[in-house]
């Protein structure tokens, strides 16, 4: 008896059911047929409260490149916020000739100058004086500079070098990370050979993490310090000649330690050592090692023609008069000379010259001290000896 009575609840509950279900596709029918309906109005609805609503998700964000993620389940990519303005980030670098009457007594004023505020001497030599100051104050003490004597020169060079930073900075944050994830494979596994491969990966990433740091530090501590250049010329001259006697322009303007021509005709392979920062802006290729070593590649006509052993004599016989020594290198098809500045404590600097038709590419060197010139010397040498223009 017990069983019929639950068998007979069963099937009145399974009758309802039907009942319901055909109630149900019922109504849909008649809202096809022409009825109102709020659906679609509900759907828009509460399209809106999602969109507001407190129980949204926050998007997953990629740490490296700061992109929302796409969500697998719902295939919705959230909308990205706008992204607040870049501060631009600027090398300011200045430079001046000033005529004054005393020599020694300029370069301390400049030097004083400096360390009051908040800078400091980067070099000095016989005549020439090299300072950092704070890029907020860059304008204001260049403007003081130009007051201590006659201004024969001056300009101002600025290098926007925003985005050179954050690709450098990306580049990091990815070989940081893909050294850990590296790091953690080698805990899983224990076949030699593969873990000799992941060590060997490891050690590549390592060094260009430490290469790519080097490079950030170099810009940032050339983006919050600014350059100022100062050739200090004495009224009463105690040389007989002048850069203005050289019949040949680009030869006369060269300087150690400012560029002074054009923009690269073509792209360059010139690869240097991992401690160089390069700065590759404006088509002027430069490269700066952490105690100051600085590598420029420009370019200037080829006017009048002529080759590149031409150009080598004419550079030893012309600048040489305003250096002590002019020593002349044939790196296979680049010729150089290296010039021995007067100091008591000299700086050098390295002129190589490359022909590519009606086009001389000039390389430029500047060593700051006999130090810097023994411990790079040799592997730039090499570096020269395989320049390439594409």
């Amino acid at each position: 008896m017990t069983k019929y009575i639950s068998l007979k609840n069963n099937l009145i509950y399974l009758s309802l059911l039907i009942i319901i279900l055909l109630f149900f596709f019922s109504c849909a029918s008649m809202g096809e047929g022409g009825y109102a309906s709020p659906s679609n109005d509900r759907l828009a609805e509460s399209e809106d409260v999602y969109k507001s609503s407190e129980y949204q998700e926050e998007p997953q964000v990629d740490d490296v490149t700061g992109k929302a993620e796409l969500d697998l389940e719902t295939g919705f990519v959230p909308s990205e916020k706008p992204e607040q303005p870049v501060e631009r980030m600027r090398i300011y670098t200045g430079f001046t000739e000033l005529i004054v009457d005393k020599v020694d007594q300029t370069k301390r004023a400049i030097m004083k100058l400096a360390q009051q505020n908040g800078g400091y001497v980067e070099s000095v030599y016989e005549n020439n004086i090299i300072i950092r100051v704070p890029a907020e104050q860059f304008f204001e003490i260049f403007e003081q500079i130009l007051k201590l004597g006659e201004v024969h020169n001056k300009s101002i060079e600025s290098i926007d070098v925003t985005e050179y930073f954050q690709d450098i900075s990306t580049r990091l944050k990815i070989a940081e990370k893909t050294r850990d994830r590296l790091y953690k494979l080698l805990e899983k596994t224990d076949d030699a050979e593969e873990r000799l491969n992941i060590l060997k990966e490891i050690r590549r990433l390592t060094e260009e993490i430490e290469r790519l740091k080097l490079t950030l530090e170099i810009l940032e501590q050339h983006i919050a310090f600014s350059r100022i250049v100062i050739d200090i010329i004495p009224r009463l001259a105690q040389q007989t000649f002048t850069k203005e006697e050289i019949p040949f322009e680009w030869i006369a303007i060269l300087d150690p330690l400012y560029p002074m021509l054009g923009n690269l005709y073509k792209e360059i392979d010139f690869a240097l050592d991992k401690d160089f920062a390069i700065f590759s802006e404006e088509n002027i290729f430069r490269a700066e090692t952490a105690d100051g070593i600085r590598v420029r590649v420009t370019t200037t006509a080829n006017r009048p023609e002529g080759e590149s052993l031409f150009w080598q004599r004419a550079l030893s016989f012309h600048l040489g008069k305003f250096y002590r020594s002019a020593e002349k290198y044939e790196l296979k098809d680049v010729k150089a000379v290296l010039f021995k500045s007067k100091d008591l404590e000299p700086f050098y600097y390295l002129v190589g010259i490359y022909i590519d038709k009606d086009i001389i590419f000039v390389i430029e060197i500047f060593f700051p001290d006999e130090t810097a010139l023994q411990l790079k010397f040799n592997s730039l040498k090499q570096s020269i000896e395989n320049f390439k223009v594409k």
